[in-house]
């Protein structure tokens, strides 16, 4: 049987929240977009493609901290607009608009100005970046060298072109002097005054100029009110000649016009393939400056890729947990651990840590495989072919929690692929069941997964899965160094959410458990009494865990 492997499943991707990380890379262009849009993961047997990508962005994280740069690369980027459609036009047998051949023009000295950019900045360019200026084409959509990005149909384009808007002018020129001789002859002959429209507004109680202005050959009626007549100048018999003549003239040139845009079309049209590889070109480059800019955001560094299968985080920081901390005035406690095939397992107290973990793990390593640069201090990873993961957002309640059954079948789904080299992460295994069978089914789980190809990493309340041979054990610190009596004196004297304080003590860094023996964590009970709990309560289930029920 053939299984359909994906990188990451929709809830994967929803559970880690890796689209949020996609909408942090802004891409300016529409060609970046594109590029943006494609992005996928780099598998295994892609290990030198992901470290040239990597290798790019590390490059450019420089300039991207130089502002000048930034800022006239960015100013080059805003203007760029997708002419993909104009090209294939061109390309074919379409004819382009004035409107797109100044957009074409546009999009040539942006060109230029980009490659000249690069050269002055010394900024480096890999050969499917290379940014070709297209000399030819700037020449021929700006003939006179104005440099200029506006666009017009010069007369230099065609000789003919030349003479019929000479001609225009002329009989443009030929039209107003017979008006203005006209007007001029109206005016002295009545004794009146035209307006520049050639128009004027005559009360009807003056019924001798009315007169007059009927009996006139060269006024015509216009329009009237209650009180008002207008009239206006009739055009002499040689000036309808002249602009008969001029409409003939306006017909022919907008004839000519196509013929001079046809032409340049099919020009344009011969330089396709350079203009879509420049376009490719900014694309690429406008999605790696975003993928910098985001790295610098993050403080984020390259992560090493190595061909065994295994996933080594120093100091990692997960972006969006942080992020959420830092609004409140926290900071997030950084993370380190190192995963091999196999089975790994987290303990400890509820509030510990041990989902973000999990979250950390998985969404630095999607990052690190989309090509991203991680916020750590270090990692190291070993690519895998998919993650799967199996939490519960017990903290998102609209969202509803998974029930036994979900949880079974997201976990069938990953043991069926465990043979492949992927990452598993699975949150409270079994939480959604008995306590004694919940035990059974994940102690059943974690000696199967251990024994295959897989990183598998599980948080889990059961202390005595972490015992099993063969299956590393971490253990979340928590509160274990924290001074409750002080915590207590904290919490009483200040107005802040005991939350806040608590989770400011929260240490989430993971301890490795010598011979698998896990210390029982106390966080839970003391949390407890620092929230309120009663004393009675808190009484009997110290005497419980004496008695070990």
């Amino acid at each position: 049987m053939v299984i359909n492997i994906k990188f990451v499943d929709k809830p994967t991707e929803e559970t880690l929240e890796i689209q949020y990380i996609l909408n942090e890379i802004h891409t300016m262009t529409p060609y970046g977009k594109i590029y943006k849009e494609k992005i996928r993961a780099f598998l295994p047997g892609e290990e030198a493609k992901l470290v040239e990508e990597l290798d790019k962005i590390e490059v450019y994280m420089e300039y991207v901290e130089q502002s000048q740069i930034s800022r006239e690369i960015n100013n080059i980027f805003y203007h760029i607009k997708d002419l993909k459609q104009s090209v294939k036009k061109a390309n074919g047998d379409g004819i382009l608009s004035e409107v797109e051949l100044f957009e074409l023009k546009q999009f040539l000295f942006l060109i230029r100005e980009l490659d000249k950019l690069l050269e002055n900045y010394h900024i480096p360019i890999w050969g499917d970046m290379k940014i070709q200026p297209i000399g030819e084409l700037e020449k021929l959509l700006d003939p006179e060298g104005t440099g200029i990005a506006t666009f017009y149909i010069y007369d230099s384009y065609s000789e003919e072109l030349t003479k019929i808007r000479q001609a225009k002018r002329d009989a443009g020129k030929s039209i107003k002097q017979e008006k203005k001789l006209l007007k001029e002859n109206i005016e002295s002959k009545l004794n009146i005054k035209l307006k520049p429209d050639n128009t004027i507004l005559i009360s009807k109680i003056d019924e001798e100029l009315i007169k007059k202005l009927e009996a006139n050959p060269n006024i015509n009626y216009i329009s009237e009110t209650y009180m008002n007549i207008k009239y206006g100048l009739k055009p002499t018999d040689e000036i309808n000649l002249l602009e008969r003549h001029l409409t003939i003239l306006k017909d022919k040139e907008e004839r000519e016009e196509l013929k001079i845009r046809e032409k340049l079309s099919r020009e344009i049209g011969k330089h396709s393939k350079t203009l879509f590889a420049n376009m490719a070109s900014i694309g690429k480059m406008d999605l790696i400056l975003a993928k910098a800019k985001l790295a610098v955001e993050l403080n984020a560094v390259k992560p090493k890729i190595v061909e065994e299968h295994y996933i080594k985080i120093i100091e990692g920081r997960h972006p969006i947990v942080e992020k959420n901390l830092k609004a409140k005035g926290l900071k997030f406690t950084p993370i380190t651990i190192e995963l091999g095939q196999g089975v790994s397992c987290i303990t400890g107290a509820n509030m510990g840590g041990k989902t973000v973990s999990l979250k950390l793990v998985g969404l630095l390593s999607t990052m690190a495989q989309y090509g991203l640069m991680v916020p750590a201090a270090e990692m190291e990873l070993g690519l895998n072919e998919f993650i799967k993961t199996s939490i519960g957002d017990l903290q998102t309640i609209d969202k509803g929690l998974s029930t036994f059954g979900g949880e079974i079948k997201r976990i069938s789904e990953a043991v069926e692929i465990s043979s492949k080299k992927g990452l598993i992460l699975i949150d409270e295994l079994a939480r959604g069941t008995n306590p004694e069978e919940g035990y059974a089914i994940s102690k059943a789980l974690v000696e199967y997964l251990k024994n295959q190809k897989s990183i598998t990493l599980i948080t889990t309340h059961y202390d005595n899965i972490g015992n099993t041979e063969g299956v590393s054990h971490l253990q979340v610190v928590g509160l274990s160094n924290v001074d409750f009596c002080q915590l207590e004196t904290e919490i009483a004297g200040n107005t802040q959410d005991k939350m806040d304080i608590i989770n400011k003590y929260m240490d989430y860094r993971l301890k490795i458990m010598d011979n698998g023996k896990a210390e029982t964590p106390r966080d839970a009970i003391n949390i407890a009494k620092i929230m309120g709990l009663k004393e009675e309560i808190l009484k009997l289930a110290e005497q419980n865990i004496s008695k070990g029920r």
